[in-house]
Parts: structure tokens; sequence; C-alpha cells
């Protein structure tokens, strides 16, 4: 059985886990999945991986702190 995997990130990328990403541990499983650590090669990868998470981040801040704002000061 043929299998290829897709990893979906910001908008639309393919990830080609043989060049791309190193597996390096197993850390869980179950009945049908094997969960492993791995860490990002490609440079080009990893900035769009930190720039969604910081992003993200700051997106979550924001909001967190304008629920704050907007309770605490009625």
């Amino acid at each position: 059985m043929n299998t290829k995997f897709e990893l979906s990130m910001p908008g639309f990328m393919n990830i080609d886990f043989v060049n791309q990403i190193r597996k390096e541990k197993q850390i869980g499983g179950g009945g049908t999945a094997i969960i492993y650590k791995g860490t990002i090669l490609d440079p080009e990868l990893i900035e769009v991986f930190l720039s969604f998470f910081f992003s993200s981040f700051f997106f979550v801040s924001f909001l967190f702190f304008s629920f704050l704002l907007f309770f605490f000061f009625k």
C-alpha cells in the first residue's frame, strides 16, 4: 500500500517528510497512529512556522487583554 502524508500549515503547504523533517524518537502511539518527535530541516519552513507561531501568540494575547479590559473596566 502506498501512502502519502501531508501536513496542513498556514495556507497550504506540502511537506516532504524525507527531506524537510528528520524523525527522531517515538513519543507516543495508539491504536492507529504512532507519534514521533521531529526536527524541521528546511530553513524556509522554519521561517514560516516561526512567523505563524509568533503571529498566533500576539493575536491570542491581544484577545486575552481585550477581554480583561472589557470586563474589568466597564
